[in-house]
């Protein structure tokens, strides 16, 4: 078995490295870079005046870009710190320079459909794309079983944008219920991988868990036949940041972690053929 996963484990980081060497990673990483991440108050305020706004920025932010506000468009109102620079002297009598926040002043942005001018590189192409379709009969079930025998109840539970999350405190692993079998049997292996690998205690980076965890499910989907190519590849490109080594360094853990999921798939199907075999 170790041979088959650490096939599926070099398939995962070929793909991922022929991902982060194209010409279209490298233009949405330098047009995603300019985009600042925008807090709730100001998402709730830009939503308030253009409820179909989708990607924002400020008027010489889309100069940078190639774009243009178009003439007579009005900009959307949110808040921005004011930050001033503050020099002290630390215990040893040295000179350093802090950063503080003094304030909030009102601001204009404008959404992308209030503009024109070059086109952006689609920023869609290198993004998890959702599976369709059914997932293998009785993985699922086994899977939750799985969970629970290491403590954890699967729910169907949604709380924002996420497909499923790990609950540590409440021991909980939730995945969204308004997505096809076979990404909610990826997602559940997902959030599955969260459980066995770091419920002990913190781990070095969201990163790094974040690229063991998806390559738990690419690996054990692969081996039950279901192809998450599409959404695992870029998924893991961007969480190891395109890091041929971060993706390396995780392997033994990864492979590990899959044999032992993969080994109660196998332990829970033949306990099911031998049930029907007795009936």
């Amino acid at each position: 078995m170790n041979d088959k996963l650490q096939a599926a484990h070099d398939k995962l980081q070929e793909a991922v490295a022929e991902i982060v060497s194209g010409d279209e990673w490298k233009r949405m990483l330098s047009v995603a870079a300019k985009f600042h991440n925008y807090s709730f108050n100001n998402q709730l305020m830009i939503f308030l005046q253009r409820p179909e706004a989708s990607v924002v920025a400020g008027f010489n932010r889309w100069k940078s870009l190639g774009r243009f506000v178009k003439k007579g468009e009005k900009g959307l109102a949110i808040f921005a710190p004011c930050k001033y620079r503050t020099k002290i002297e630390d215990d040893n009598g040295n000179e350093k320079t802090l950063q503080q926040v003094r304030g909030f002043r009102v601001v204009h942005v404008f959404d992308i459909s209030q503009t024109e001018g070059a086109e952006l590189p689609d920023l869609d192409a290198v993004r998890p794309k959702l599976l369709d379709g059914e997932a293998p009969i009785g993985v699922w079930d086994a899977l939750v079983s799985h969970a629970a025998s290491v403590g954890f109840e699967v729910v169907r539970d949604r709380k924002g944008g996420e497909n499923g999350y790990c609950d540590f405190l409440n021991k909980q692993i939730a995945v969204r219920p308004d997505i096809a079998p076979a990404q909610a049997v990826k997602t559940l292996i997902h959030e599955l991988g969260h459980a066995l690998l770091h419920s002990e205690g913190p781990v070095a980076s969201r990163e790094v868990a974040e690229t063991e965890v998806e390559s738990v499910a690419f690996i054990v989907c692969d081996a039950i036949g279901l192809d998450t190519g599409n959404y695992s590849f870029p998924y893991v490109a961007r969480w190891a940041g395109g890091s041929a080594d971060l993706i390396k360094e995780t392997a033994a853990r990864v492979i590990e972690c899959a044999k032992s999921i993969l080994g109660c798939l196998a332990a829970t199907t033949e306990d099911d053929e031998e049930m029907e075999r007795a009936s």
